[in-house]
């Protein structure tokens, strides 16, 4: 039997999504070693190490499962599936040079070299064909699972101070529209990631009752999710969401923004928002929380959807992948 091996980042402070995927795939294809990367590789030593770890410990088979990573399949002697969960901000730089260097080793070789491609959404599949367009032959679309502990889990809802889940404080998160956009509703807004300074200031500012968590087991995400009332979700950008479908899978209410890849993954199952404007958002939460039949509505619609995205269907797509 061939020797398979999946590639990750290091794992930075708060980040959670792509590992938990991995491991859930891991313990059901056979065979499968989770390889984690030892540097950030945001500097060329950084690089190098990386490099020489991946030649180290590959497989027949190398998944890379991490884009900041697709580097590394250059170096690689067997056969290199990448996966891309969105192409981020990798070709965002005010240097031309960094923009050239990252748009060369990290998209255009290692995408003609890999032997499959896969998105997690057609929306990304877009953006790397746009970038690469010669290898939209060997792309296909593979949605992202959610993890199998996920479950349904009613709970009766807190009108009067509705918990509201928001899972990441990147900028592209959202979260200082969304704590403007609360402003004089009561309500507990639990925030998941590293608050920055301006984010106090706002929640000061805005009064906003909050609770904080950083770097939590996954676990403790599940956890937060069975207790809240709603999930907040306004992203300016997403390869694909994983919030959308643990949402919908734990029977939770979700306010969303209908850009990029989000409409393609929550379908018909979420309250849909302007994520640039504040004013859509505030009646967004208002809605939801007022609105009894249609908040109900659409977490019966998001339990249905869950079902696109299980690990047995996902997993059985990748397998027949690594052996074609």
């Amino acid at each position: 039997m061939c020797s398979k091996a999946l590639f990750l980042r290091k794992k930075s402070t708060g980040l959670n999504s792509i590992e938990e995927l991995a491991y859930s795939l891991a313990s059901r294809i056979s065979g499968l070693k989770v390889i984690t990367l030892p540097e950030h590789g945001n500097t060329w030593k950084g690089i190098i190490r990386n490099i020489r770890f991946a030649q180290k410990h590959q497989g027949d088979i190398n998944h890379i499962f991490s884009p900041e990573i697709a580097y590394i399949s250059l170096f690689l002697k067997g056969n290199v599936i990448l996966t891309w969960h969105d192409t981020g901000t990798l070709l965002q730089s005010s240097s031309f040079l960094k923009r050239f260097i990252r748009k060369w080793f990290w998209f255009i070789l290692p995408n003609h070299f890999a032997k499959h491609i896969t998105c997690i959404s057609q929306y990304t599949a877009n953006e790397i064909k746009q970038i690469t367009p010669r290898v939209k032959n060997k792309i296909s679309i593979v949605y992202n699972p959610y993890n199998e502990v996920i479950h349904f889990h009613p709970k009766e809802f807190r009108k009067e101070n509705p918990h509201i889940l928001h899972i990441g404080t990147g900028m592209r998160k959202n979260l200082l529209r969304t704590i403007k956009a609360l402003r004089n509703i009561p309500c507990t807004l639990i925030i998941v990631g590293i608050l920055k300074q301006e984010h106090i200031e706002q929640l000061k500012k805005n009064h906003i009752q909050y609770k904080n968590y950083l770097d939590i087991p996954f676990q403790n995400i599940i956890r937060l999710y069975q207790e809240c009332d709603i999930v907040s979700f306004p992203s300016l950008y997403e390869g694909f969401g994983m919030p959308i479908i643990e949402a919908n899978a734990t029977g939770r209410v979700l306010l969303t923004s209908k850009i990029t890849s989000i409409p393609e993954i929550a379908a018909n199952t979420a309250h849909y928002i302007n994520p640039y404007d504040v004013s859509s958002i505030r009646k967004g939460f208002q809605k939801l929380i007022s609105d009894d039949k249609y908040r109900e509505k659409l977490i019966l619609r998001g339990i249905a959807n869950a079902k696109r995205f299980t690990i047995k269907h996902i997993t059985e797509e990748y397998e027949n992948i690594y052996n074609s």
